[in-house]
């Protein structure tokens, strides 16, 4: 069988030992809200690297302040691989992936297909929880860098503190700690070896956040969390930068769900403050949340909402109309407040 079917055999393995691991959970596929599209206009201009800045998330790493999500269930017509090569070839670089979507290989597709250089890429993947520091360096080495056709990552995050959902937000058991202590040291690792330039978390408060910092000595360059102008935890923003952590938002541009009942697109408040810089909806909600330095993730199969989107950045939002966006919808005020799709 080859070098190939020896590296389908190992990755094989290791996927199969993720999944037992997984099992008697109550998380297996991520259930995160769709993305909420909506009509947006193109007010023209120069191509995403122009318009989009970068945050340094440490070590010189420069992340792109706009990413694109792949979670199947965001794009409902279009395959992931074309939409993830119209982002990148109408000026996108940033990209989100993540083990527990099953999305690394139609992205890996579409960074194939692409002619970016890579080092104008900024690639993102998770993996799925505490699952423990070999778990992780072969799930980074034998399948993530496989899939994605890569020979290295900008980002790798523990996409949740514990495995099972039940236990979220802040309920992960004491064995977890030591499981997410000893995943990061994963990660560390991997980082050193030069397979990883930046590591993070998602979905983590800010006493898990504190707890892994502290006990190894790195901290996480980045929190990816939901955030969005229906759920904003200011209190956990706060904290993430008194530590020098970059706070991500998944469900940027999330409307009211059964859970949480959120800020409509069309939200006439929302609608009034876009007319004011010929702006639409989603493209204000993606620039609030940039400037507050919460880097947003969108998702779409449509070429003009991703230039849409990318021309967000070129919008000047007045600190009236800012604090008018934040009180669009109750902000949250404790670090533990989390919702977890």
């Amino acid at each position: 069988s080859g070098p190939d079917g020896a590296r389908k055999t190992t990755e094989r393995a290791i996927v199969s030992t993720v999944a037992r691991r997984l099992v008697g959970s109550s998380r297996c596929a991520p259930t995160m809200a769709p993305t909420a599209l909506a009509a947006a206009v193109l007010l023209g201009g120069a191509l995403a690297t122009a318009d989009v800045p970068s945050v340094d998330i440490g070590d010189g790493v420069q992340m792109p302040m706009l990413a694109f999500g792949t979670y199947r269930g965001s794009l409902r017509t279009c395959t992931v691989t074309e939409a993830t090569k119209q982002w990148l070839d109408l000026g996108g670089r940033h990209v989100d992936t993540a083990f527990d979507y099953y999305t690394q290989p139609d992205v890996g597709a579409a960074l194939k297909a692409s002619s970016v250089p890579r080092q104008q890429l900024f690639i993102t993947t998770k993996v799925p929880g505490p699952i423990g520091a070999q778990a992780v360096k072969d799930m980074i080495v034998n399948v993530s860098l496989p899939q994605l056709g890569l020979d290295y990552l900008d980002l790798v995050l523990i996409h949740f503190p514990c495995l099972e959902k039940k236990l979220f937000p802040n309920k992960c058991r004491e064995k977890e700690a030591e499981e997410r202590l000893d995943t990061w040291h994963g990660l560390v690792e991997l980082k050193k070896a030069g397979k990883i330039r930046a590591i993070g978390v998602s979905n983590f408060d800010a006493d898990q956040l504190a707890t892994l910092a502290e006990a190894s000595g790195v901290t996480p360059a980045v929190n990816q969390v939901e955030w969005h102008l229906g759920y904003h935890n200011e209190t956990l923003l706060a904290a993430m930068k008194s530590r020098g952590v970059v706070l991500e938002a998944w469900g940027s541009l999330t409307g009211p769900t059964a859970a949480n009942p959120g800020v409509a697109l069309d939200d006439p408040r929302l609608k009034e403050i876009a007319q004011r810089y010929s702006a639409a909806t989603p493209q204000v909600a993606l620039r609030w949340s940039a400037l507050k330095g919460v880097v947003p993730i969108t998702a779409t199969c449509s070429a003009a909402h991703v230039q849409s989107d990318i021309d967000a950045f070129a919008i000047q939002i007045s600190a009236d109309d800012l604090a008018a966006l934040d009180s669009l919808a109750p902000p949250v005020i404790d670090s533990a407040g989390m919702f977890f799709a």
